[in-house]
């Protein structure tokens, strides 16, 4: 009985122990997701551009080739374009060093195409605007081979989708990865699948759009799920979704699929507008999520994220979406996925869309037709460092 007591007399010291240990534990866990920031530096980079390119681009690049060279890459695109032109920047100069511009019809013509992933100048892979082909061409625009993925070897229908900014195309070996665009028509929509550059076998990898609200209703306006991207470290892939807080962790097979909840400190909820009745400008002022990009120098992912915001009276909808939105922040995770910061920035400022990855920093946009500095005539990006609250980087 004495025993028994003395336990009894314990247990609210054991409970008030492990109480406390859950609080020093969450107050550790939320002094290391605020440990991380990214500081603008008085580093820049400004690329002019001829009266016909405009300062946003679908598709951006950092290339460097194998003496070492490195190019800032990017496409010259509009709906109405009757042209292909990609624009080889060379990084050091800022100067223009050639462009190359595939035709669109003719013995050597590639069609219209949108967004490019280079292995080296003998093996430039353009993705078709309208069909499920990748086309290869070398430095000087002549097709070498093209490779239609409508169907993968096991007769699992695939669809056209495009190499952009943060889709970029992954090759490990031989193998290819690229995309699927979504069919909610269909039972299963694969994200993603691999082409053998040498076999020219194709897989579905077993990926599927994830659900939410709304993806049971067949007739769609916007076709949300196609708005994602992917990034891989080396070792395991990562999607984001616009639409939802989490992102998936995929292996490299896709047969292991992990959902980890990213969060925004801005964002309570993602605002999902109604796909039958949405306007351009839900897109701008409801909170959602944006692309998520893998930083290999230091080894961290960066998350966009829009909060909720009110867009003024005359501002255009469709103008301010294509330039990035009003605001956004910028969630920084280590290479498992913790949160080790957020940083916010500036109103009609800075293009979200927009951002390069350098060996030296992040790079960021300010070319946004908000921003007082504007100039249609130049693309122009600040480097952001990211920098430790304790004085390490």
């Amino acid at each position: 009985r004495q025993k028994y007591n003395k336990r009894m007399k314990l247990q609210p010291f054991f409970r008030f122990l492990s109480l406390l240990l859950f609080i020093l534990s969450s107050c550790e866990q939320a002094e290391k997701s605020r440990s991380y920031q990214l500081v603008r530096s008085d580093q820049t980079l400004a690329f002019s551009l001829d009266d016909k390119t405009k300062n946003v681009t679908p598709f951006l690049s950092y290339y460097r080739d194998k003496k070492g060279k490195e190019y800032i890459v990017l496409q010259s695109y509009s709906m109405q374009s009757r042209s292909n032109k990609f624009y080889f920047y060379d990084k050091d100069s800022q100067e223009l060093a050639f462009k190359i511009e595939p035709e669109i019809e003719g013995s050597n013509g590639v069609g219209r195409v949108l967004g490019c992933y280079i292995q080296d100048w003998d093996s430039l892979y353009l993705t078709s605007l309208f069909e499920p082909e990748i086309i290869r061409i070398n430095k000087d625009c002549q097709i070498l081979e093209k490779i239609n993925y409508e169907e993968a070897n096991d007769g699992t229908r695939l669809y056209n989708s495009s190499f952009l900014s943060f889709r970029t195309a992954t090759l490990i070996g031989r193998d290819l990865y690229i995309y699927s665009d979504p069919n909610r028509l269909i039972e299963k929509d694969y994200v993603s699948a691999t082409i053998n550059l040498d076999t020219k076998e194709i897989r579905a990898l077993p990926f599927v759009y994830p659900d939410y609200p709304g993806s049971s209703v067949k007739l769609k306006r916007y076709g949300l799920e196609g708005s994602y991207s992917r990034s891989f470290d080396g070792q395991r892939f990562v999607y984001s979704f616009i639409y939802d807080e989490s992102v998936y962790v995929a292996n490299i097979a896709h047969d292991s699929i992990r959902k980890v909840s990213v969060k925004s400190e801005y964002i309570d909820q993602v605002q999902l507008p109604d796909e039958l009745t949405a306007q351009a400008i839900d897109f701008c002022q409801n909170a959602m999520y944006g692309d998520l990009i893998y930083d290999p120098y230091r080894e961290v992912f960066y998350r966009i994220a829009y909060p909720s915001t009110t867009i003024e009276k005359g501002v255009k909808a469709m103008e301010l979406i294509e330039y990035g939105r009003k605001t956004f922040s910028i969630i920084i995770l280590d290479k498992e996925l913790n949160k080790l910061g957020e940083t916010l920035f500036p109103n009609y400022t800075y293009n979200s869309r927009q951002l390069l990855v350098l060996p030296d920093g992040l790079y960021i946009c300010n070319s946004h037709f908000m921003n007082p500095d504007f100039n249609d005539d130049i693309l122009s990006f600040i480097r952001f460092d990211l920098v430790s609250r304790y004085g390490r980087r």
